[in-house]
């Protein structure tokens, strides 16, 4: 019968004997202090940055298309290997997985691509280290079941061009279903994916295979245009198959060519020292023939890529826009950033996201700090907890 009252009692006082507490015992002012502390900056603070990000919106010239694609893009995590400080792993790898499940909760996109550079040591790696990175890397950016995910390979994950050899290149593309080239449509939104460093144009049997790939998308791509456009078609186009055209998207890691960063004027483009540094043709970026390749096999609308840890938005002289998406790993830039994209068949919008900086990160426990040190100085007050007058009967009472 007294049970319930008994315990709404103690409810009700136990936040006055929280605030006694807090004013009389410094270990618990400390303790508060620190899971505050903690629990802000290592897990909201991160929703309260990405909640500033939202989609941007898209409205197609032809047709009306009331759910576009929404793709999300990421590049260089570089998840660390075994020979890295403990430390900086964990720091760096818990902000990187608690970033992106945030943006899997508040943002949910479509398909999530990943613009290689995957691991930090993927060319030391023996197999079976490998095989532990790989599993890492799903756990760290797992997704759900309604998102999809695509990998592109990086010069980290299998090394650059003169390192690559069969069984780095085989054991990647078999672990994340990543072969050198290939050709998916989402929403009828396609995209081509290409290894970077098979563009390397020396002859090399997979820089041929993926030069033969490119040439057999070519045809698919102009047999679907002939198709919409109701023209005739070459004999070869009964072999291959026809999808709903639409100019491609290439993704891949290393940039297209250019000569530096110089032209790069986007918030996280690179820092002042950086920026005029010419770039290693083959090894920063592309060859101008291999980037020609590229425009005249496929003739993209849009280009996404990584590898320089730098954000960088640049028009070619085709008129054909490219994106340099910077690092998501706060061991290659203090302030990372990702993209969202809205797709359709004619049409793309393109935010540039910011992750938490680092900077902030450490000023925020900077300032945890000084008021740690602040309720510490703070001497204790000496008295005994308020629960509640006691009823004491008056004369009036008699």
């Amino acid at each position: 019968m007294c049970f319930i009252p008994v315990c709404s009692m103690l409810f009700c006082q136990l936040p006055g004997r929280f605030c006694f507490y807090m004013r009389t015992w410094r270990l618990v002012r400390v303790v508060t202090l620190l899971l505050l502390a903690v629990s802000y900056c290592e897990f909201f603070h991160y929703y309260m940055v990405l909640l500033l990000c939202t989609w941007p919106s898209v409205s197609s010239v032809q047709g009306f298309q009331s759910h576009p694609l929404r793709a999300m893009f990421i590049g260089d995590t570089h998840i660390l290997g075994s020979n890295a400080h403990w430390f900086d792993k964990l720091r760096r790898e818990w902000m990187m997985t608690r970033s992106f499940q945030a943006s899997m909760l508040i943002h949910s996109p479509d398909v999530v691509f990943v613009l290689g550079d995957l691991m930090d040591y993927g060319t030391e790696s023996s197999s079976t280290e490998f095989e532990y990175h790989v599993q890492r890397f799903k756990r760290m950016f797992s997704t759900p079941f309604t998102t999809r995910t695509e990998i592109i390979v990086g010069n980290h994950d299998i090394g650059f061009h003169h390192m690559i050899n069969d069984k780095r290149y085989e054991r990647f593309k078999e672990a994340f279903s990543a072969p050198s080239v290939r050709l998916i449509s989402v929403k009828d939104v396609i995209f081509v994916m290409v290894n970077s460093m098979a563009l390397h144009g020396d002859g090399c049997s997979f820089c041929k295979e993926a030069e033969d790939a490119l040439k057999n998308i070519k045809w698919q791509l102009k047999c679907s245009k002939g198709k919409l456009d109701q023209e005739k078609v070459a004999e070869i186009c009964e072999k291959l198959d026809i999808m709903n055209y639409s100019r491609p998207i290439l993704l891949q890691h290393f940039p297209l060519y250019r000569t530096s960063d110089s032209n790069c004027s986007t918030p996280d483009a690179a820092p002042l020292e950086e920026i005029d540094i010419p770039f290693r043709i083959k090894t920063d970026c592309l060859s101008k023939e291999s980037t020609d390749l590229l425009f005249e096999l496929l003739n993209p609308r849009l280009v996404v890529s990584a590898h320089t840890h730098h954000g960088c938005y640049r028009l070619h002289d085709n008129g054909i826009p490219e994106y340099t998406v910077a690092s998501y790993n706060w061991r290659n830039k203090h302030n990372p950033t990702f993209f969202l994209a809205e797709l359709t068949d004619q049409d793309f919008i393109i935010n540039r996201c910011s992750l938490p900086d680092e900077h902030t990160v450490f000023t925020l426990y900077a300032i945890f700090a000084i008021l740690l040190v602040i309720v510490i100085i703070i001497p204790p007050k000496k008295q005994k907890p308020n629960l509640g007058k006691s009823f004491t009967p008056s004369n009036k009472d008699h």
